[in-house]
Order: C-alpha cells, then sequence, then structure tokens
C-alpha cells in the first residue's frame, strides 16, 4: 500500500511538473518593438536602450524588446503613424511636433519662457501626463513617461545673437507652428524642416539656423555646419513614451504595470543624465570651435513673445483650459 501511495504521489508531482512545462510553453509571448527619431547616444537615445534592457530582463523573456533609433524607419511623423497602426508598439515622441497632429493644443507645451527651469518642467510633464494620455486615448495613444530634453539655444552660421535685432533677416529652422510664429515676433523668418534634413539644410544655407538643447545639437553633429551659439534658454523640449493603446491593453495586468513602471524608470534616468549631458555637449562643442555666448537680456526675447500666451488661448476653449493647467503647476 505504501509504494502505491508513494507511486501516486510521484505521478502527481510529475505530472504537475509536466503540466507547468507545457504552460510555458504556450505562455503568451509579446513583442515591444520601440523607436525614436533621435541618435543612440543622445539622453533620450540612452534611456530608450535602457527602457528595452530592463523590459527584456524584468519579464523574463514575456515580452521581447527591440529599439530602432534615428531615421531607420522613416521620420518622427512616419513612426508615429506606424504606432498607431501597430507597426511598432512605441515611439518616444513630441507631443507638440508629432502628437498635437491629433490633439492641436498640445502645440502650447512649446510657447517660449512657460518654464522657469529644469526642475519646474519636470515637475509639469510628470503632473499632465494623465491629461495629455485621456486627450490622446481616443487615438490609440497612451502617453507615460515624460522626458525633459533640455532648455533650447540658438545656433547659427552667420553671427552671434545678442539681442532679437540679430535675428533679422534669419531663415531659422522651427519644427512646429509655435517655433515659426516665435521666431516671426523675435524678427527672423521660421521655416519648418524634418529634424532628419536639418544637417544638409545648413550646410547648402537652406536654413540660416536651427534651435535645440546642445546635446541634441551635438549627438546630430549640426555643429558642423553652424559655429555660434546663443544661449536662448527659449523653450524646454520634450518626448513621452507614446503607446499603441490596443497592444498595451492587450498585456496581462502584470506585464501593463511592468511596462507602464518601467517607461517611469526609464524617464526619471534620462532626465537625471540630461543635465550633465547638456553641459558636456556644450563644452565638447567650443572645444571644436563653436563660439557659445549669453544673449544681452532675456527679457527682451520672452517680452517679445510673451503675447503668444493668449493668442494660443484665444484658438479656443481646449486650448486655453490645456493653457491653463500648463502653467498652474509651480
Amino acid at each position: 500500500m505504501k509504494k502505491l501511495i508513494t507511486m501516486i504521489i510521484v505521478c502527481v508531482i510529475a505530472a504537475g511538473m509536466l503540466f507547468a512545462a507545457g504552460a510555458r510553453e504556450t505562455e503568451d509571448v509579446y513583442r515591444l518593438r520601440a523607436s525614436t527619431n533621435l541618435s543612440a547616444t543622445g539622453t533620450v537615445g540612452l534611456a530608450l536602450q535602457y527602457f528595452v534592457d530592463e523590459i527584456n530582463e524584468a519579464s523574463g523573456g514575456r515580452i521581447q524588446a527591440t529599439a530602432n533609433f534615428g531615421s531607420e524607419l522613416g521620420n518622427q511623423r512616419e513612426q508615429v503613424e506606424m504606432m498607431k497602426t501597430g507597426s511598432l508598439e512605441m515611439v518616444a515622441a513630441s507631443p507638440p511636433s508629432v502628437l498635437a497632429a491629433y490633439v492641436p493644443q498640445l502645440l502650447a507645451i512649446n510657447i517660449p519662457y512657460l518654464f522657469v527651469d529644469e526642475a519646474h518642467f519636470a515637475r509639469v510633464l510628470e503632473t499632465m501626463e494623465d491629461e495629455i494620455s485621456r486627450l490622446l486615448e481616443p487615438h490609440n495613444i497612451v502617453t507615460i513617461g515624460g522626458q525633459n530634453m533640455g532648455f533650447r539655444h540658438m545656433l547659427i552660421r552667420q553671427r552671434p545673437v545678442y539681442s532679437p535685432e540679430d535675428l533679422q533677416g534669419l531663415k531659422m529652422r522651427g519644427p512646429n507652428p509655435v517655433y515659426v510664429e516665435m521666431f516671426e515676433r523675435l524678427g527672423a523668418s521660421g521655416v519648418t524642416t524634418d529634424w532628419t534634413d536639418v544637417y544638409t539644410s545648413l550646410q547648402t544655407g537652406v536654413i540660416d539656423g536651427m534651435e535645440a538643447s546642445p546635446d541634441m545639437i551635438y549627438s546630430m553633429r549640426f555643429h558642423e555646419q553652424a559655429k555660434y551659439l546663443s544661449k536662448t534658454f527659449h523653450i524646454a523640449a520634450a518626448v513621452y513614451y507614446s503607446f499603441n493603446k490596443e497592444w498595451l491593453d492587450s498585456l496581462p495586468g502584470d506585464l501593463h504595470a511592468l511596462v507602464a513602471d518601467t517607461a517611469r524608470k526609464a524617464a526619471a534616468y534620462q532626465n537625471e543624465i540630461d543635465l550633465a549631458a547638456q553641459v558636456e555637449s556644450m563644452q565638447v562643442m567650443i572645444n571644436e570651435g563653436v563660439t557659445v555666448n549669453e544673449v544681452n537680456d532675456l527679457r527682451e526675447f520672452a517680452a517679445l513673445t510673451a503675447p503668444m500666451v493668449e493668442s494660443f488661448k484665444a484658438r479656443g476653449p481646449e486650448w486655453a483650459d490645456f493653457i491653463d493647467k500648463l502653467t498652474a503647476i509651480q
């Protein structure tokens, strides 16, 4: 009898082990294809690789994540379209530059001189995450993990900028209508040029200058074609991890939480390394021959662009509501 009982126990244990092994073999594996239009060496690229590596390890193989950088899969707008339709699961996307195609008031994040410093801007991004997701949800997009890409400065081929008068007659690249209006209010001509075309546009004189954070400029080597960088601190740029909502909702609860938590963890990592990267990139560009200058008075630039707050609020109640929520965060 004892032998029979022992054999039954052994059989039950063996059957359990076989069942568990079979369950592991049939367990769903989810593919996570992530992308950014920025380089792998900039802080957004480094954080994206960090995100992918963390997901692969923490999911134990249940999610297989990969990352693409730069223009490997097309420009940022094309990558977002791929994400919406399911050819990608996630894109590190700029709300004002591309997601505003679906929710126009997201452009307001780029209104000049809204944010005091990097810490203030990081608080805004974190606080606004749910609101931006709510606005984009009807478009099959969920945003998680806002990342500060640094305050932006002006890089120009011909001369340094000390006051708005120095921008007169220049063709300046801007990624969206807010930048174009900003440059026009400052006396320049705003030109919309895709990020991946900036280098050749500077090289050929299609544009006289562009603007971005030091790390973004250096990571794309734009300073090879323009040698004057003026510290205007006009706009702080950002990206959010933007997920295909159907894909995210298809995940089991534990994996859904893992992806969201890891996205926020990667965003915190990016925000941490970005400040140091901006300082380092600025110094490297100086070492490589770029002339960097402070402007005479930032208040001149801020005063000329200040009417943009009310002009964008006047576009409609949804604009006014969004801008009020942005500016309420201290």
